[in-house]
Protein backbone atom coordinates (compact mmCIF):
# COMPACT_ATOMS: atom_id res chain seq x y z
CA UNK A 1 0.00 0.00 0.00
CA UNK A 2 0.98 3.28 -0.92
CA UNK A 3 0.67 6.09 1.04
CA UNK A 4 1.24 9.78 -0.19
CA UNK A 5 2.10 13.00 1.99
CA UNK A 6 0.45 16.12 1.55
CA UNK A 7 1.41 19.07 3.67
CA UNK A 8 -1.39 21.20 4.99
CA UNK A 9 -1.50 24.50 7.20
CA UNK A 10 -3.43 27.51 7.71
CA UNK A 11 -2.29 30.91 6.28
CA UNK A 12 -3.31 33.80 8.51
CA UNK A 13 -4.36 35.99 6.07
CA UNK A 14 -7.25 33.80 4.94
CA UNK A 15 -9.01 34.00 8.18
CA UNK A 16 -8.00 30.69 9.54
CA UNK A 17 -9.15 28.75 6.13
CA UNK A 18 -6.84 25.35 5.88
CA UNK A 19 -5.08 25.58 2.38
CA UNK A 20 -3.42 22.51 0.66
CA UNK A 21 0.00 22.77 -0.64
CA UNK A 22 0.64 22.53 -4.45
CA UNK A 23 3.77 20.04 -3.47
CA UNK A 24 4.88 17.43 -1.09
CA UNK A 25 8.42 18.44 -1.34
CA UNK A 26 10.57 21.44 0.12
CA UNK A 27 11.16 23.93 -2.22
CA UNK A 28 15.30 23.23 -3.04
CA UNK A 29 15.66 24.32 -6.49
CA UNK A 30 14.75 27.22 -9.07
CA UNK A 31 14.50 24.17 -11.02
CA UNK A 32 11.23 23.61 -9.07
CA UNK A 33 9.95 27.40 -9.04
CA UNK A 34 6.95 26.21 -10.90
CA UNK A 35 5.51 23.47 -8.56
CA UNK A 36 5.46 26.32 -5.82
CA UNK A 37 2.32 27.79 -7.22
CA UNK A 38 -1.25 27.26 -7.44
CA UNK A 39 -3.28 29.44 -9.15
CA UNK A 40 -6.70 27.50 -7.51
CA UNK A 41 -5.48 28.49 -4.18
CA UNK A 42 -4.88 32.46 -5.21
CA UNK A 43 -5.54 34.77 -2.71
CA UNK A 44 -4.77 38.44 -2.14
CA UNK A 45 -3.53 40.21 0.48
CA UNK A 46 -3.03 43.84 1.41
CA UNK A 47 -0.04 45.47 3.94
CA UNK A 48 2.86 47.30 4.40
CA UNK A 49 6.34 45.66 3.68
CA UNK A 50 8.29 45.62 6.62
CA UNK A 51 11.26 43.91 5.92
CA UNK A 52 12.65 42.61 2.45
CA UNK A 53 15.73 39.80 2.54
CA UNK A 54 17.44 36.93 0.31
CA UNK A 55 17.07 33.49 0.56
CA UNK A 56 19.73 31.00 -1.02
CA UNK A 57 18.09 27.90 -1.87
CA UNK A 58 20.25 24.41 -1.64
CA UNK A 59 21.32 24.89 -5.86
CA UNK A 60 22.62 28.52 -4.86
CA UNK A 61 19.94 30.32 -6.47
CA UNK A 62 19.16 33.50 -4.86
CA UNK A 63 15.70 34.65 -4.24
CA UNK A 64 13.68 37.84 -2.57
CA UNK A 65 11.30 37.20 -0.05
CA UNK A 66 9.56 40.37 1.90
CA UNK A 67 7.31 40.75 5.12
CA UNK A 68 3.66 41.91 4.32
CA UNK A 69 2.19 43.44 7.53
CA UNK A 70 -1.25 42.91 7.38
CA UNK A 71 -4.78 43.29 9.62
CA UNK A 72 -4.19 39.34 10.37
CA UNK A 73 -0.18 39.83 10.82
CA UNK A 74 2.96 39.33 9.23
CA UNK A 75 2.78 37.64 6.20
CA UNK A 76 6.39 36.16 4.73
CA UNK A 77 5.84 36.55 0.71
CA UNK A 78 8.06 34.65 -2.09
CA UNK A 79 8.81 37.16 -4.53
CA UNK A 80 11.71 36.24 -7.50
CA UNK A 81 15.19 36.21 -8.36
CA UNK A 82 17.33 38.60 -7.03
CA UNK A 83 18.31 39.35 -10.74
CA UNK A 84 14.89 39.29 -11.83
CA UNK A 85 13.99 41.79 -8.54
CA UNK A 86 16.66 43.72 -9.57
CA UNK A 87 16.45 44.44 -13.30
CA UNK A 88 12.57 45.93 -12.41
CA UNK A 89 13.70 48.08 -9.21
CA UNK A 90 13.26 51.11 -11.48
CA UNK A 91 9.63 50.01 -12.53
CA UNK A 92 8.56 48.64 -8.72
CA UNK A 93 10.17 48.69 -5.74
CA UNK A 94 9.95 46.68 -2.64
CA UNK A 95 10.92 49.33 -0.10
CA UNK A 96 10.09 49.00 3.79
CA UNK A 97 6.98 51.04 4.19
CA UNK A 98 5.60 50.78 0.74
CA UNK A 99 1.68 49.68 0.74
CA UNK A 100 1.55 46.66 -1.88
CA UNK A 101 -1.66 44.34 -2.81
CA UNK A 102 -0.17 40.72 -3.36
CA UNK A 103 -1.56 37.93 -5.49
CA UNK A 104 -0.56 34.36 -4.67
CA UNK A 105 -0.61 31.65 -3.07
CA UNK A 106 0.17 29.51 -0.22
CA UNK A 107 3.69 27.22 -0.34
CA UNK A 108 6.47 26.01 1.63
CA UNK A 109 10.09 27.43 0.81
CA UNK A 110 13.07 26.04 2.93
CA UNK A 111 10.55 25.00 5.68
CA UNK A 112 8.77 28.06 5.87
CA UNK A 113 4.93 28.86 5.08
CA UNK A 114 4.83 31.89 2.98
CA UNK A 115 2.78 33.57 -0.02
CA UNK A 116 4.30 32.62 -3.24
CA UNK A 117 3.20 35.89 -5.38
CA UNK A 118 2.18 35.96 -9.12
CA UNK A 119 1.86 39.90 -8.77
CA UNK A 120 2.38 42.46 -6.83
CA UNK A 121 0.56 45.77 -6.96
CA UNK A 122 1.15 49.34 -5.27
CA UNK A 123 -1.39 51.09 -3.51
CA UNK A 124 -2.34 53.44 -6.21
CA UNK A 125 -2.43 50.68 -8.92
CA UNK A 126 0.15 52.56 -10.96
CA UNK A 127 2.67 50.02 -10.55
CA UNK A 128 2.76 46.40 -11.30
CA UNK A 129 4.97 43.02 -11.24
CA UNK A 130 4.25 40.14 -12.68
CA UNK A 131 6.55 37.35 -11.09
CA UNK A 132 4.33 34.07 -12.00
CA UNK A 133 2.17 33.59 -15.16
CA UNK A 134 -1.16 31.30 -14.93
CA UNK A 135 -0.43 28.14 -14.11
CA UNK A 136 3.34 28.97 -11.76
CA UNK A 137 5.40 29.45 -14.93
CA UNK A 138 7.56 32.12 -13.52
CA UNK A 139 7.63 35.42 -15.11
CA UNK A 140 11.24 35.36 -15.51
CA UNK A 141 11.79 32.32 -17.92
CA UNK A 142 9.14 33.73 -19.86
CA UNK A 143 8.78 36.21 -22.13
CA UNK A 144 8.64 38.96 -19.46
CA UNK A 145 12.21 38.44 -18.74
CA UNK A 146 14.52 41.40 -20.04
CA UNK A 147 18.28 39.78 -19.86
Amino acid sequence: MLLQLVMVFTLEATGGDVVAVADTTPYESVNQSEKLYSESADQTVQGVITDTRTVTLKDGAKFMQMDVETDRGIIPVHLGPVWYMDEYAERFDVNKGRSVSVVGSPSMVQGREVLVASEITNEDGQQRMRLRHPGGIPAWVGSEKTE
